[in-house]
Formats: C-alpha cells, sequence, structure tokens
C-alpha cells in the first residue's frame, strides 16, 4: 500500500517516479600495516587507525563527491541542462 503525506498517497502524486537504486558507499579496507589512505606515506596503524571506521567513511564520502562533481561536468560539457545535472547519478545514462 502507498505511503500517505498529508492526505495524499505519494503514489498518485508520483506516477511516472521510479524507485532509485543506492550503492553502498564502498569503504576502503585497510590492513594495520598498509599504507594509509590519506597520503601521508605511513602506515595506517600509525597514522587513522585511532580514529577508526569513522576516518575511512570520511575518505569514502569524499570519493563520493568527487565522482559526482566529475559527472556533473561531463554532463555540462554534454550539454544537459543545470536542473537535471543537479539529480545526476555517477554512472546513470545521460
Amino acid at each position: 500500500m502507498a505511503r500517505k503525506r498529508h492526505g495524499i498517497r505519494l503514489s498518485s502524486a508520483l506516477p511516472n517516479r521510479k524507485p532509485v537504486e543506492t550503492r553502498p558507499r564502498s569503504v576502503p579496507q585497510v590492513g594495520r600495516n598498509d599504507p594509509c589512505p590519506c597520503g601521508s606515506g605511513k602506515k595506517y596503524k600509525a597514522c587513522h587507525a585511532a580514529t577508526g571506521e569513522r576516518y575511512l567513511a570520511k575518505i569514502a564520502k569524499e570519493r563520493d563527491r568527487e565522482r559526482l562533481q566529475q559527472e556533473r561536468a561531463r554532463l555540462k560539457a554534454a550539454g544537459v541542462p543545470w536542473y537535471r545535472r543537479l539529480f545526476a547519478k555517477p554512472g546513470a545514462p545521460s
């Protein structure tokens, strides 16, 4: 059954809307003796191991942001209007 919000059935308000597939953010797997992904050249255990998963999630978020900016730049060069670039997803057909 469609969910109601403010007395309007969402499926009827957006009849052509398709569910968006989301990919989980790829958090890098780093071993204790591997180089730190921050680029310092130190081992991960001596650099950012104390901050743990929060730091790795931050790195993954930055990579996602960079990939999205590259996708938007590609769409801009292709002449796609700004309102379509705003909601662009990397890897989606343009």
